[in-house]
């Protein structure tokens, strides 16, 4: 027989994936740990004991989210088994979009306008985006000096992508233009847009 009245177990991970969840819609000033606390059903001490002050709760949840990214990103790029750096470019920019739709929660975060420049920063550099970026330019560069693509910016790179997946992340309001396009298919349109993407920068 169940014991009423205690709370559910769950573990760290549950509540690190709902806390980015609650930082990525609040931001970080609005998020509560005490709404946190009650939509889990835990006691209200109970997140702040496991994780200590939100801040540290803040790095843990985003911690957690970018480490589930990367290795999304990572292993879609590894199975695709890229022969030159152009194929990883390519790689690159579709695992993006894979990575993307598949955690926007991150996205969000990243995205929401409370989120200040210290936070997106402390994010970026602590988390292991940084590194991504870091290899990323490094390609874009070789590609170019190679003259196979024109100079291109990683925060152009980045938008595009992050905005080529807004239909899969907005489902909402992609269906607006069913009547026109058909249904969504969500892997379809990440190699349609790959394809315009890697085009767009073509040399």
């Amino acid at each position: 027989m169940a014991n009423r009245g205690r709370p559910p177990l769950l573990s760290d991970d549950e509540i690190l994936n709902r806390a980015l969840e609650m930082f990525a819609a609040s931001g970080y000033s609005a998020m509560s740990v005490r709404a946190l606390n009650a939509e889990l059903g835990l006691s209200h001490e109970t997140v702040s004991k496991r994780f200590g002050p939100k801040s540290d709760l803040f790095r843990a949840a985003v911690a957690r989210g970018v480490t589930l990214f990367i290795s999304d990103l990572n292993q879609q790029i590894e199975s695709s088994a890229p022969k030159d750096d152009g194929e990883r470019l390519r790689a690159t920019v579709r695992s993006f979009m894979v990575a993307a739709s598949r955690h926007p929660a991150l996205g969000d975060l990243l995205h929401h306008e409370s989120i200040g420049d210290e936070h997106r920063r402390a994010v970026i550099s602590q988390s292991g985006l940084d590194e991504l970026l870091v290899e990323t330019v490094a390609l874009l560069q070789r590609l170019h000096e190679a003259g196979l693509i024109r100079e291109t910016k990683i925060r152009d790179l980045w938008f595009l992508a992050d905005g080529a997946v807004a239909p899969i992340r907005l489902p909402g309001l992609a269906q607006m233009f069913d009547p026109f396009d058909g249904p969504l298919d969500g892997e379809e349109l990440v190699d349609r847009m790959t394809d315009a993407i890697m085009r767009s920068i073509e040399a």
